[in-house]
């Protein structure tokens, strides 16, 4: 019986890259729509759409496009990144063999990524062949979480998300075979350093978790290979430093910074002009507080505060000592937002509609989006924080106990920890690299860490209870330990929870009007806000004039993008003033505006705030 449970893995793996060809190979064509990030990974190898112009130039967020056309590169929209060398290899042999004349089809891209997704899933299930208890949980990480459309929806796409999860997928695959196993342990270091190199220069921000990954990993790579270990160390740290200082579209800095620090970094303040001064903004800033680089509410960023594109990306450490709460509070309002594992506005079926990944046939079916979308929030944070809470303390016990020659504790540890390293990682990123805009898609490797984490619990809490029941004597630490921990993470949980309750974390935008202009004969006010706790009013302040929104109207395109949230999906606000209301204001012609939410835990948040210029 051992024997067929030794093969149990490899199955799993051949119908997860079975699932992936299925969709890969289907027509017409699914993937992610057209979007700017396509555009920059195409600017470096020359590839456009195969439409007409100007629209080749443009986003087509309505459905994939099947073909593009090999020309001239554009260099100065390169973002250059582990995918462009993907794609220009593709491109390299159909330009060699000559085929299609010049025109590339994104399903040769994703074909090229299934195979790199396969080899290495085949690899690591060689490797770890004798074991079958992580044979097996590694077969079912392959097939439900690495081959779920949510992920392969990626592969016929220019984007960058493969790479990363790739990247990561392979490193900690590999690492935690080289713990268990010293079979096909050449192979295996061998595609540890090229997974580490793809990581670093998938996108910019992971570049530094790839030193950190090897670090924290040494023990058991030293274990293996003092050699190894050390020259993987040092090609990860100039994997490290190349991609950090690789030129890239200035514009990505632009809106990262806007996003990060005019949207989630100085409104989570109690003192903004205070705020300013620790970024080393001017006072002229103030005006576009709450603002990001899509909606400047009728202001202009690059007029009015240029100097945010200039902030260091890790300037909001600087508040580490005189107002802790705004990394906190930045931290807590993002989470929330980074439920949501498929871009809401994007087309993922070839043709003419728009269909969305919930909405694709059958074959394309994703189970982790349908259980992201319907989790609660409260149940996707609370998950999210024990695996983010556990990691220091899978750290602390790998090092100080759990010697990497016992792989039975070792392993499970290292999994763990670098699962939920991962996945902090991806938090903290997502927050203060670009902020609330697409949270959701910049935190998918950290929803994918926690999926897998889940699994790896469902698999190996039963056998841990098992070998505790059976050998109960050498399992007492083991069980103590374990109960000191989970009675520690739920209580830190909880504590969480009780400070959140008081704090202003609402998201929201006033959509109309969507600049600064409104007409003095009447105007009609209209957004979304959302509260982890859920809203309980929405206020309106303009001039001396307070008034209570009208809550509730329908919003499934803010249910889509923001799953999660109470009431999502009737989460539209409403307040028609007419001529008089205006008057009763106090101004002629300008009256400052100031939109507030109002949780049901009390808290209250500002959401928006300009000067409105009134208009015949």
């Amino acid at each position: 019986m051992s024997g067929w449970r030794e093969w149990i893995g490899f199955v799993l793996v051949i119908l997860g890259i079975a699932r992936a060809a299925l969709l890969v190979a289907h027509d017409p064509i699914i993937g992610y729509a057209n979007q700017a990030d396509m555009h920059r990974t195409g600017s470096c190898i020359g590839l456009y759409p195969a439409i007409d112009e100007p629209a080749r130039s443009e986003a087509t967020p309505v459905a994939p496009i099947a073909s593009y056309r090999s020309e001239a590169a554009r260099r100065g929209n390169c973002y250059a990144s582990t995918e462009v060398l993907i794609d220009a290899a593709v491109v390299a042999v159909a330009r060699a063999l000559q085929i299609d004349g010049g025109t590339i089809r994104l399903q040769w891209l994703g074909y090229a990524k299934l195979f790199l997704l396969g080899v290495t899933a085949l690899l690591i299930a060689w490797a770890l062949h004798g074991h079958p208890a992580a044979s097996i949980l590694h077969g079912l990480i392959v097939l439900l979480v690495l081959t779920d459309p949510v992920v392969t929806l990626w592969f016929n796409t220019l984007y960058t998300e493969f790479a990363v999860i790739w990247g990561l997928y392979a490193a900690i695959g590999v690492v935690c075979a080289l713990a268990l196993t010293e079979r096909a342990a050449v192979a295996l270091w061998q595609l540890l350093l090229v997974a580490i190199v793809a990581l670093a220069f998938s996108r910019e921000q992971w570049a530094y978790f790839v030193p950190a990954l090897v670090i924290a990993s040494w023990p058991w790579l030293w274990y293996r290979s003092r050699p190894m270990t050390v020259t993987t160390f040092i090609v990860a740290l100039l994997a490290c430093l190349i991609s950090a200082n690789i030129p890239r579209p200035g514009v990505v800095r632009h809106v990262n910074r806007a996003d990060t620090y005019l949207g989630v970094v100085l409104p989570a303040s109690s003192n903004p002009a205070r705020a300013l001064e620790v970024l080393g903004l001017p006072a002229r800033c103030e005006a576009m507080i709450g603002a990001n680089w899509y909606r400047q509410r009728g202001e202009n960023v690059q007029v009015t505060c240029p100097e945010v594109f200039s902030v260091s990306s890790v300037a909001f450490l600087r508040f580490a000592s005189g107002e802790p709460e705004v990394i906190a509070r930045s931290l807590a309002r993002v989470l929330p937002a980074s439920q949501a594992m498929a871009p809401a506005g994007l087309g993922t079926l070839g043709g003419s509609k728009r269909l969305t990944a919930r909405e694709l046939p059958w074959l394309a079916y994703s189970p982790l989006l349908a259980i992201s979308s319907q989790v609660p929030l409260t149940v996707f944070v609370t998950v999210a924080l024990a695996l983010f809470l556990f990691t220091p303390l899978a750290l602390l016990v790998a090092v100080a106990w759990a010697r990497p020659s016992r792989v039975e504790i070792g392993t499970p540890l290292l999994l763990a920890m670098l699962l939920g390293g991962t996945a902090l990682y991806a938090w903290v990123t997502t927050v203060f690299g670009d902020g609330l805009s697409e949270a959701g898609r910049h935190f998918l490797a950290g929803s994918l860490a926690i999926d897998t984490a889940l699994l790896a619990v469902v698999i190996g809490v039963p056998v841990l209870v098992l070998h505790w029941v059976k050998a109960p004597r050498q399992g007492a630490l083991q069980m103590v330990a374990s109960a000191s921990a989970a009675a520690a993470i739920v209580l830190a949980i909880v504590m969480a929870f009780r400070w959140a309750e008081t704090e202003p974390l609402a998201i929201g935008a006033l959509e109309r009007p969507d600049g600064k202009q409104a007409p003095a004969a009447g105007v009609q006010l209209g957004g979304w806000a959302l509260d982890p706790f859920g809203v309980e009013g929405v206020q309106v302040e303009i001039g001396t004039l307070r008034r209570a929104a009208r809550l509730g109207e329908p919003s499934p395109d803010v249910k889509d993008a923001l799953p999660g949230y109470p009431d999502a999906a009737r989460s539209r606000f409403v307040l028609d003033l007419t001529s008089d209301d205006l008057a009763q204001a106090g101004a002629a012609k300008e009256l400052p505006l100031r939109i507030t939410v109002k949780s049901r835990s009390g808290a209250v948040s500002e959401i928006d705030r300009r000067r409105l210029d009134l208009v015949p």
